[in-house]
């Protein structure tokens, strides 16, 4: 398998994924504001994985992790800069607990691509 199908495909499942839950996940934001919910914890921890899959579909090197995950810190970092300065208070528990896992799996999907995509190359040579 290919690496760019690799992404392609892992980047249409998270698609699917982000589609059914919200598609069938109540978001109702008047009552829970600043509670933990698992389904925005889910949707936020997708968010990073798809932009990873996406990125190294479209690029010929590809990204590395480090440089990933510096990446969505930078991008978190000015979210949260932007909410505050739009007098918002309320801290999202739920974003910034849903990306710090997405950052996670990012790392898993990364290690899965190396031991069953780059690897067998390698000994193939």
């Amino acid at each position: 398998m290919k690496k760019n199908y690799f992404y392609l495909i892992g980047f249409i499942i998270i698609m699917i994924v982000n589609y059914f839950i919200k598609k069938y996940s109540n978001h109702d934001y008047s009552e829970n504001l600043n509670q933990i919910n698992l389904y925005d914890i889910i949707e936020n921890g997708l968010r990073p994985i798809g932009i990873f899959l996406l990125i190294n579909f479209f690029s010929r090197k590809g990204m590395k992790i480090q440089t990933f995950a510096i990446f969505i810190l930078v991008i978190m970092i000015i979210e949260s800069m932007f909410r505050y300065f739009n007098d918002k208070s309320i801290i999202a528990y739920n974003y910034t607990i849903g990306m710090i896992i997405g950052l996670i799996l990012v790392y898993f999907i990364d290690m899965i691509k190396n031991k069953i995509i780059d690897k067998p190359q390698l000994t193939n040579n």
